[in-house]
């Protein structure tokens, strides 16, 4: 999210934006972050995708 908030003026959509990060990760980076998230996480509404995100970017710093 703070790559988000560091340029407000971009003009994209957030959900676009996540749309974009989740359409440049490998395949096997896409099948793990389904696992962890349950199930088909481009069906999560923007909430659910960004408190995910924040959780999983929480958890991999340690």
């Amino acid at each position: 999210m703070e790559a988000i908030n560091a340029c407000p003026h971009h003009g994209f959509d957030t959900w676009l934006l996540v749309s974009y990060f989740y359409d440049g990760m490998s395949s096997s980076m896409k099948q793990l972050l389904e696992t962890m998230c349950g199930g088909d996480f481009m069906s999560k509404n923007l909430e659910e995708a960004m408190d995910f995100l924040s959780y999983v970017a929480e958890v991999s710093r340690g």
